[in-house]
């Protein structure tokens, strides 16, 4: 069972080196690496010495492009029959090859693109890196999505990173407007609506290595806020998944219920008792409720990166990068 693990850079060479080891000490080994590198450094040397007496090929590109446009590339590449996506902060299980083909394979799921529930885990480990990844951590920030119960193993609509059978992949891509991100939801949904099955399985293991500062997660947020409306707006797509549709409602009572006035003064405090409850529901402690606060900050971010991309829909100097820095 050959496959390759494809992705992409921009200057995050350090998070993308501790990368390359985890993928490189597979149970499995890839037959291939597929890296196109939009930074700034060549760095195909450095990458070459850590494939020393390891018998990966390494396909390199090295020129500036949008993300989503790195990785069609890199998916032009391929030739193995699987293939598994990176990003620079992910850490791989040993096992994670191996548990992922296993799952690809299983005729009884039929599923053409599997992958795992990331843990998130702190980058610098003092107390604002822990606290970020605390946060990130808490699956009531993001609408409870089935995406983000490390439990879960099923059926569903959205997959970190992924991995995929080869000739489906290059047959469906990913969406190459340049206001988009490269969501994992909408290729997801590309995948759902040809008839395929994405499935997440709580044996495939990987680690996601959180923004080490809360000024970094505001302004991760503010960009998927800002992604979201932008992938409604070209993709025409308002809810890819029965999470947005039910989030979508909330909103909508929200505005009917209080005046445009009390909606400025309450809604704060309405998203902050919300996810009080949520870290009540999920933890079943009240020793960190400082965490529901910067959860509500973070939330808020992101309706303000929404709205700012609806406001700016014509303008000429719109951010076109995807790489979320």
């Amino acid at each position: 069972m050959n496959y390759s693990f494809f992705g992409t850079c921009a200057n995050d060479y350090e998070q993308l080196f501790s990368c390359l080891d985890t993928i490189i000490e597979q149970t499995i080994q890839p037959s291939q690496i597929i890296l196109v590198n939009s930074g700034e450094k060549d760095i195909k040397r450095f990458i070459l010495e850590k494939l020393h007496k390891k018998n990966i090929k390494l396909l390199y590109v090295k020129k500036h492009l949008t993300r989503v446009r790195a990785l069609n590339i890199a998916i032009d590449l391929l030739n193995t029959t699987y293939a598994f996506r990176f990003d620079t902060r992910t850490r791989f299980s040993k096992s994670y090859a191996e548990n992922s083909l296993r799952v690809l394979n299983d005729k009884d799921l039929g599923a053409s693109i599997v992958g795992g529930v990331p843990e998130i885990i702190d980058e610098k480990n003092n107390p604002e890196s822990k606290l970020c990844a605390e946060i990130m951590n808490r699956s009531y920030i993001f609408f409870y999505p089935k995406h983000r119960n490390k439990e879960y193993s099923g059926f569903c609509s959205s997959i970190y990173l992924g991995c995929f059978k080869t000739n489906l992949l290059k047959e469906i891509r990913f969406n190459e407007n340049e206001a988009l991100i490269s969501e994992d939801s909408l290729i997801v949904n590309d995948f759902l609506k040809k008839g395929f099955k994405a499935y997440l399985s709580s044996k495939i293991k990987i680690s996601y290595v959180s923004r080490d500062s809360l000024i970094n997660i505001l302004k991760l947020f503010n960009t998927y806020g800002f992604c979201r409306a932008n992938t409604i707006l070209i993709s025409k797509k308002i809810f890819i998944s029965p999470r947005h549709f039910f989030a979508f409602i909330t909103l909508i009572i929200l505005l009917i219920t209080l005046s445009s006035f009390s909606l400025i003064v309450y809604l704060p405090i309405i998203v902050l008792l919300i996810n009080i409850f949520g870290e009540i529901v999920s933890s079943h402690k009240i020793d960190k409720m400082h965490i529901p606060i910067y959860a509500s900050l973070c939330q808020l971010s992101w309706i303000l990166g929404f709205l700012w991309s609806l406001f700016t829909i014509f303008s000429k100097n719109k951010s076109k990068s995807n790489f979320i820095y």
